[in-house]
């Protein structure tokens, strides 16, 4: 089973159409919604939800520890943190459920897999047969040195990961930089990242995020060579899988 870790602020639209599509899954096990903003939750969208275990905040504790309490709490090892402005077409999600293993890192989708078409359209697009015919391959990190060495920035939006290769993000962490921490940990544990190739996933991209303060993301900025440092991501050495 999978546990569904969902960090949100009740401002994308997105969350209520796919909670109960994941709800309804037979391979999802528990949906771990961590309410950043209680006075908005949707109080009767929530008892709508069979498989929902609901963590209300009395503030907002920020996206990366959010993951961390998500993770903590879960009961299955195979995760799945999704972002809330994300729809995910999850009829191939018995093929990612088996790859879902000790032995690979971060599985997340690849950029041609994001669109930002309006919700409406979702249906539409699934039924067509967007996602339905996805493949994993590894990331080669040098290809992309613009994102150190991830291949996109929207990849930690909605991610799958084996609990064993989930790596506590440090608390200095809130909002960004998060995905980007796990992923550097497991490339250095020899643990290699792939991503889901012509999958489909439709959203508003930082819907939530942009809001966020700069003055948080700014200092995020100025620590962030440091810490990872600390943390021994810097020259990191690995090999591409066959």
């Amino acid at each position: 089973m999978i546990s569904v870790i969902v960090p949100t602020m009740w401002k994308p639209q997105h969350m209520l159409r796919m909670l109960p599509m994941l709800d309804a899954h037979p391979l999802i096990g528990e949906i771990i919604l961590i309410d950043n903003k209680t006075e908005d939750a949707n109080n009767e969208f929530l008892s709508s939800l069979k498989k929902l275990v609901y963590l209300p905040q009395k503030e907002n504790i920020f996206v990366n520890p959010a993951w961390n309490l998500g993770v903590q709490v879960a009961k299955y090892d195979k995760l799945f943190i999704l972002n809330d402005d994300c729809l995910v077409n999850l009829k191939t999600l018995e093929s990612i459920y088996n790859f879902i293993t000790p032995s690979i890192g971060m599985l997340g989708y690849s950029k041609l897999s994001y669109c930002a078409y309006t919700i409406d359209s979702f249906d539409m697009m699934c039924e067509s047969g967007f996602g339905d015919d996805i493949s994993f391959e590894p990331i080669n990190p040098e290809f992309y040195f613009e994102n150190s060495g991830m291949p996109h920035i929207y990849y930690g939006s909605a991610f799958y990961i084996h609990k064993q290769n989930y790596h506590h993000i440090p608390e200095v962490f809130k909002i960004h930089y998060g995905d980007l921490y796990i992923y550097l940990k497991n490339l250095k544990n020899g643990t290699h990242n792939y991503t889901i190739e012509d999958g489909f996933v439709m959203t508003m991209v930082s819907g939530t995020v942009s809001s966020a303060a700069s003055s948080i993301l700014e200092e995020e900025g100025n620590i962030l060579k440091e810490v990872f440092a600390e943390h021994g991501l810097t020259n990191i050495k690995y090999t591409i899988p066959n």
